[in-house]
Protein backbone atom coordinates (compact mmCIF):
# COMPACT_ATOMS: atom_id res chain seq x y z
CA UNK A 1 0.00 0.00 0.00
CA UNK A 2 1.49 3.66 -0.69
CA UNK A 3 3.24 4.98 2.32
CA UNK A 4 2.06 8.73 3.64
CA UNK A 5 3.35 11.82 1.47
CA UNK A 6 6.39 12.66 1.21
CA UNK A 7 6.50 15.85 0.21
CA UNK A 8 3.86 16.57 2.58
CA UNK A 9 6.14 15.35 4.93
CA UNK A 10 9.64 16.93 4.13
CA UNK A 11 10.22 18.93 7.27
CA UNK A 12 9.99 15.81 9.02
CA UNK A 13 12.22 13.53 7.22
CA UNK A 14 14.62 16.30 6.73
CA UNK A 15 14.35 16.56 10.94
CA UNK A 16 15.01 12.98 10.76
CA UNK A 17 18.50 13.18 9.16
CA UNK A 18 19.48 15.99 10.65
CA UNK A 19 18.90 14.25 14.27
CA UNK A 20 21.13 11.03 12.58
CA UNK A 21 23.75 13.41 11.95
CA UNK A 22 23.42 14.62 15.42
CA UNK A 23 23.50 11.07 16.67
CA UNK A 24 26.79 10.33 14.59
CA UNK A 25 28.75 13.47 16.67
CA UNK A 26 26.91 12.70 20.27
CA UNK A 27 27.99 9.40 19.88
CA UNK A 28 31.52 10.25 18.65
CA UNK A 29 31.98 11.99 21.57
CA UNK A 30 30.63 9.12 24.39
CA UNK A 31 32.74 8.29 27.34
CA UNK A 32 31.78 4.34 27.12
CA UNK A 33 33.56 2.89 24.44
CA UNK A 34 30.85 3.64 21.83
CA UNK A 35 31.30 3.96 17.46
CA UNK A 36 29.37 5.16 14.98
CA UNK A 37 29.81 3.73 11.48
CA UNK A 38 27.11 3.49 9.24
CA UNK A 39 26.85 0.61 7.09
CA UNK A 40 29.76 -1.30 8.67
CA UNK A 41 29.98 -4.34 10.96
CA UNK A 42 32.38 -3.35 13.92
CA UNK A 43 34.49 -6.64 14.46
CA UNK A 44 35.96 -7.96 17.58
CA UNK A 45 33.63 -8.03 21.04
CA UNK A 46 31.84 -4.77 19.81
CA UNK A 47 28.08 -5.37 20.28
CA UNK A 48 26.44 -3.97 16.98
CA UNK A 49 23.38 -2.54 18.10
CA UNK A 50 20.39 -0.86 15.77
CA UNK A 51 18.14 0.97 18.00
CA UNK A 52 14.84 3.19 16.66
CA UNK A 53 14.79 6.47 16.12
CA UNK A 54 11.76 7.16 18.79
CA UNK A 55 10.65 9.23 22.04
CA UNK A 56 10.96 6.04 23.54
CA UNK A 57 14.21 4.63 22.20
CA UNK A 58 16.34 7.11 21.18
CA UNK A 59 15.90 11.35 20.47
CA UNK A 60 18.26 14.07 21.76
CA UNK A 61 17.58 16.80 24.36
CA UNK A 62 19.73 19.92 23.58
CA UNK A 63 22.16 18.23 21.67
CA UNK A 64 22.44 14.99 24.12
CA UNK A 65 21.48 11.57 23.59
CA UNK A 66 18.55 9.95 25.12
CA UNK A 67 15.74 7.66 25.18
CA UNK A 68 14.67 4.72 27.55
CA UNK A 69 16.02 1.98 25.41
CA UNK A 70 19.43 3.97 24.64
CA UNK A 71 20.20 5.04 28.43
CA UNK A 72 19.17 1.61 29.54
CA UNK A 73 21.67 0.15 26.98
CA UNK A 74 24.40 2.03 27.67
CA UNK A 75 24.45 1.42 31.39
CA UNK A 76 24.27 -2.00 31.15
CA UNK A 77 27.01 -2.08 28.20
CA UNK A 78 28.99 0.51 30.38
CA UNK A 79 28.54 -1.61 33.92
CA UNK A 80 30.24 -4.71 31.91
CA UNK A 81 32.92 -3.00 29.93
CA UNK A 82 31.31 -4.20 26.83
CA UNK A 83 32.14 -2.05 23.53
CA UNK A 84 28.95 -0.58 21.44
CA UNK A 85 28.28 0.31 17.49
CA UNK A 86 25.01 2.74 17.60
CA UNK A 87 23.51 2.41 14.58
CA UNK A 88 20.31 4.78 14.39
CA UNK A 89 17.16 3.52 11.99
CA UNK A 90 14.16 4.15 11.29
CA UNK A 91 12.95 1.43 9.09
CA UNK A 92 12.10 -1.53 11.57
CA UNK A 93 11.40 -3.82 8.77
CA UNK A 94 15.16 -3.16 7.18
CA UNK A 95 16.52 -3.10 10.71
CA UNK A 96 15.70 -6.83 11.42
CA UNK A 97 16.59 -7.39 7.55
CA UNK A 98 20.16 -6.66 8.86
CA UNK A 99 19.64 -8.61 12.10
CA UNK A 100 19.01 -11.65 9.98
CA UNK A 101 22.04 -11.17 7.87
CA UNK A 102 23.92 -11.12 10.79
CA UNK A 103 25.38 -7.04 10.56
CA UNK A 104 23.27 -6.44 13.95
CA UNK A 105 23.89 -8.64 16.95
CA UNK A 106 20.48 -6.90 18.65
CA UNK A 107 17.76 -4.56 17.75
CA UNK A 108 16.29 -1.74 20.18
CA UNK A 109 12.81 -0.85 19.04
CA UNK A 110 9.31 -0.22 20.61
CA UNK A 111 8.35 -3.39 18.15
CA UNK A 112 5.44 -5.27 20.82
CA UNK A 113 6.32 -8.97 21.52
CA UNK A 114 3.66 -11.66 19.53
CA UNK A 115 3.37 -15.14 19.52
CA UNK A 116 3.94 -15.06 15.64
CA UNK A 117 7.45 -13.24 16.00
CA UNK A 118 8.52 -15.14 19.00
CA UNK A 119 8.91 -17.73 15.92
CA UNK A 120 11.25 -15.68 13.97
CA UNK A 121 13.39 -14.15 17.03
CA UNK A 122 15.34 -14.40 20.26
CA UNK A 123 13.33 -12.00 22.57
CA UNK A 124 14.93 -10.61 25.78
CA UNK A 125 13.22 -10.33 29.49
CA UNK A 126 10.83 -7.71 29.34
CA UNK A 127 12.57 -3.83 29.67
CA UNK A 128 9.12 -2.52 30.15
CA UNK A 129 5.16 -3.21 29.55
CA UNK A 130 3.10 -1.01 26.95
CA UNK A 131 -0.07 -1.18 25.14
CA UNK A 132 -0.98 -0.07 21.43
CA UNK A 133 -3.47 2.83 21.72
CA UNK A 134 -5.53 4.77 18.95
CA UNK A 135 -3.89 8.23 17.80
CA UNK A 136 -6.24 10.98 16.30
CA UNK A 137 -7.05 14.19 16.59
CA UNK A 138 -9.88 15.80 19.04
CA UNK A 139 -11.69 19.40 18.29
CA UNK A 140 -11.09 22.66 20.25
CA UNK A 141 -13.94 20.68 22.90
CA UNK A 142 -12.07 17.35 23.06
CA UNK A 143 -14.38 15.75 20.51
CA UNK A 144 -12.84 12.52 18.64
CA UNK A 145 -14.69 10.76 15.92
CA UNK A 146 -13.82 7.53 17.06
CA UNK A 147 -14.44 6.86 20.87
CA UNK A 148 -14.20 3.75 21.16
CA UNK A 149 -13.00 0.63 19.17
CA UNK A 150 -16.32 -0.46 18.16
CA UNK A 151 -16.53 2.73 15.98
CA UNK A 152 -13.11 1.60 13.97
CA UNK A 153 -15.87 -0.71 11.54
CA UNK A 154 -14.99 0.86 7.86
CA UNK A 155 -12.51 3.13 9.23
CA UNK A 156 -8.57 3.91 8.12
CA UNK A 157 -5.99 3.17 10.35
CA UNK A 158 -2.25 3.55 9.56
CA UNK A 159 0.70 1.63 11.10
CA UNK A 160 4.24 1.21 10.60
CA UNK A 161 5.02 -1.63 7.88
CA UNK A 162 6.26 -5.06 9.35
CA UNK A 163 5.65 -4.70 12.62
CA UNK A 164 3.01 -6.81 14.83
CA UNK A 165 1.03 -3.39 14.73
CA UNK A 166 -0.43 -4.48 11.59
CA UNK A 167 -1.80 -8.47 12.64
CA UNK A 168 -3.13 -6.76 16.17
CA UNK A 169 -5.49 -4.22 13.66
CA UNK A 170 -6.41 -7.32 11.51
CA UNK A 171 -6.99 -9.60 14.55
CA UNK A 172 -9.27 -6.67 16.27
CA UNK A 173 -11.52 -5.82 13.11
CA UNK A 174 -12.36 -9.72 13.11
CA UNK A 175 -13.18 -9.35 16.94
CA UNK A 176 -15.07 -6.43 16.00
CA UNK A 177 -17.04 -8.01 13.44
CA UNK A 178 -16.07 -5.63 10.67
CA UNK A 179 -12.89 -4.38 8.49
CA UNK A 180 -10.47 -1.91 9.72
CA UNK A 181 -8.66 -0.73 6.38
CA UNK A 182 -5.15 -1.29 7.67
CA UNK A 183 -2.62 1.17 5.31
CA UNK A 184 0.38 0.51 5.95
CA UNK A 185 3.49 2.32 5.83
CA UNK A 186 7.21 1.38 4.64
CA UNK A 187 8.99 4.63 5.18
CA UNK A 188 8.01 6.46 8.58
CA UNK A 189 8.67 5.50 11.93
CA UNK A 190 5.61 5.55 14.41
CA UNK A 191 6.85 8.88 15.62
CA UNK A 192 6.29 10.12 11.92
CA UNK A 193 3.16 8.83 11.28
CA UNK A 194 1.86 10.68 14.63
CA UNK A 195 2.81 13.97 12.92
CA UNK A 196 1.23 13.35 9.73
CA UNK A 197 -1.94 13.07 11.96
CA UNK A 198 -1.07 16.66 13.52
CA UNK A 199 -0.54 18.12 9.74
CA UNK A 200 -3.52 16.06 8.79
CA UNK A 201 -1.67 13.60 6.11
CA UNK A 202 -4.02 10.89 7.56
CA UNK A 203 -6.63 10.64 9.70
CA UNK A 204 -5.52 7.94 13.01
CA UNK A 205 -2.70 5.53 13.68
CA UNK A 206 -2.01 3.01 15.89
CA UNK A 207 0.80 3.19 17.91
CA UNK A 208 2.54 2.65 20.97
CA UNK A 209 0.77 4.64 24.50
CA UNK A 210 4.65 5.62 25.57
CA UNK A 211 5.86 6.83 22.11
CA UNK A 212 2.03 8.43 21.77
CA UNK A 213 2.08 10.21 25.32
CA UNK A 214 5.17 11.77 24.63
CA UNK A 215 4.46 13.14 21.37
CA UNK A 216 0.14 14.39 22.72
CA UNK A 217 2.96 16.48 25.83
CA UNK A 218 4.25 18.34 22.67
CA UNK A 219 1.23 18.41 20.01
CA UNK A 220 -1.87 18.52 22.48
CA UNK A 221 -4.69 18.24 19.92
CA UNK A 222 -3.68 14.53 19.70
CA UNK A 223 -6.15 11.96 21.37
CA UNK A 224 -5.08 8.78 22.83
CA UNK A 225 -8.00 7.31 24.81
CA UNK A 226 -8.86 4.78 22.80
CA UNK A 227 -6.47 1.59 23.82
CA UNK A 228 -6.15 -0.86 20.78
CA UNK A 229 -4.78 -3.81 22.81
CA UNK A 230 -4.09 -4.59 26.65
CA UNK A 231 -0.50 -4.82 28.24
CA UNK A 232 2.08 -6.05 26.06
CA UNK A 233 5.84 -6.76 26.72
CA UNK A 234 8.50 -4.69 24.98
CA UNK A 235 11.72 -6.68 24.68
CA UNK A 236 15.09 -6.57 22.70
CA UNK A 237 15.52 -8.93 19.65
CA UNK A 238 18.41 -11.26 18.62
CA UNK A 239 19.02 -13.63 16.25
CA UNK A 240 17.08 -16.90 17.00
CA UNK A 241 19.66 -19.04 16.81
CA UNK A 242 22.05 -16.29 19.12
CA UNK A 243 21.85 -17.96 22.38
CA UNK A 244 24.56 -16.88 24.28
CA UNK A 245 23.66 -13.30 23.74
CA UNK A 246 20.36 -13.90 24.33
CA UNK A 247 21.35 -15.36 27.61
CA UNK A 248 23.72 -13.01 28.50
CA UNK A 249 21.43 -10.80 27.90
CA UNK A 250 18.63 -11.51 29.72
CA UNK A 251 20.96 -11.66 32.99
CA UNK A 252 22.70 -8.24 32.65
CA UNK A 253 18.92 -7.35 32.14
CA UNK A 254 17.59 -9.06 35.08
CA UNK A 255 20.32 -7.84 37.42
CA UNK A 256 20.12 -4.26 35.89
CA UNK A 257 16.03 -3.90 36.43
CA UNK A 258 17.14 -4.73 40.68
CA UNK A 259 18.80 -1.50 40.68
CA UNK A 260 18.31 2.00 41.65
CA UNK A 261 19.30 3.21 37.61
CA UNK A 262 16.18 1.74 36.25
CA UNK A 263 13.90 3.04 38.65
CA UNK A 264 15.71 6.54 37.67
CA UNK A 265 14.80 5.79 34.05
CA UNK A 266 11.46 4.38 34.69
CA UNK A 267 10.09 7.93 36.68
CA UNK A 268 12.29 9.78 34.11
CA UNK A 269 10.12 8.35 31.12
CA UNK A 270 7.37 7.60 33.03
CA UNK A 271 7.35 3.97 32.00
CA UNK A 272 5.08 0.85 33.08
CA UNK A 273 6.49 -1.97 34.20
Amino acid sequence: MEPVNRKNLLAGTIGVLAFVAIVSFAVGRCSVPVSHVPDERAGGDTLNVAVELSPMTLSTAADTLCGFGYEMLMQITASHGIPVKVNAFSSLPDALSKLDSGRYDLVVSDMPVTASIRERYGFTVPVYRDRLVLVQLADSAGVVEIASQQELGGKEVWAAAGTPVVARLNTLGREIGDTIHVREDFTHTEEQLIVSVVIGEVPRVAAGQSVARRMAADYPSLDTSVDLSFSQLKCWTTCKSDTVLLDSLNAWIDVFKAGKCYRTLLKKYDVRI
